[in-house]
């Protein structure tokens, strides 16, 4: 009889302890309650802030930067809309549609995390002085911001060009950029920026394994260098009477 009490002591002890948890998860996660973290770049580990320099950025008329979102509560059965607006920074300065845009932001049915873009349109306002913006969730009946540390998306824009250390001078094992691109300007750079996806501030190996991600091999810099000549001659026989120049006005060339 004793034994028969305890088991039935023991079996109301666990019902209550599960009635706890329950209760527990329907307080921490309502269900009517939903918040966005969301934070720079596809990583999990947030950074404070991104710099867009648009001079290691091709010439594009419209570049792609991105953020990731996390939900607090439960997913919806539904696909979802949400915004961003401007929250701070240069806000008068830097303008939306003039200098950035938001496509239109769907959580879809489901999911926990995504990953989205921000475009950001070629500007040529930032060579003197950078801008600092500050995007932040618009909180609506969908969603609500979420915690402090994760509310906010913080770019500065920069147009400011820099002649890479080992442009003219690289000690074994390594060859200069120059010997693949030539004398440098900031037209040149640009233009090898935007023909082949990436700016010219790597080192090239001539011997050993390659240290990712800032060494190629010599052969993937005489590709580059390649595909410079071909797409130098094409721009200038698309715009005959006004060839590639450098800022100093000198012809644009590659070895």
């Amino acid at each position: 009889m004793i034994n028969m009490k305890l088991k039935l002591l023991y079996l109301a002890c666990i019902a209550l302890v599960l009635s706890s948890c329950n209760k527990s998860e329907d307080l921490i996660f309502a269900k009517e309650f939903t918040a966005l973290n969301i934070w720079l770049g596809a990583n999990p580990q947030k950074a404070d802030s991104l710099t867009y320099n648009y001079a290691f950025k091709s010439l594009n008329e419209v570049d792609t930067i991105t953020f990731s979102v996390r939900l607090t509560g439960l997913p919806a059965t539904s696909d979802r809309e949400f915004q961003l607006k401007a929250i701070g920074g240069d806000t008068l300065r830097i303008r939306k549609d003039v200098h950035y845009t938001f496509p239109t932001y769907v959580l879809k049915a489901g999911e926990y995390t995504a990953v989205f873009p921000i475009y950001i349109k070629r500007s040529n306002e930032f060579k003197t002085t950078p801008g600092r913006i500050v995007f932040g969730l618009k909180e609506d009946q969908n969603f609500k911001k979420g915690i402090a540390e994760r509310s906010d998306l913080i770019v500065i824009l920069m147009d400011k060009f820099a002649k890479p250390a080992n442009w003219d001078i690289d000690p074994l094992p390594y060859f200069r950029l120059s010997s693949f691109f030539g004398a440098y300007s900031d037209v040149k750079f640009q233009f090898i920026t935007t023909v082949i996806g990436t700016a010219p501030i790597f080192k090239v190996r001539y011997s050993g394994l390659l240290v990712p991600p800032d060494e190629i091999s010599y052969t993937q810099a005489q590709y580059y260098q390649n595909r410079c000549k071909i797409e130098l001659i094409n721009y200038n026989a698309a715009h005959p009477t006004t060839p590639l120049k450098s800022e100093l006005g000198e012809a644009i060339t590659f070895p």
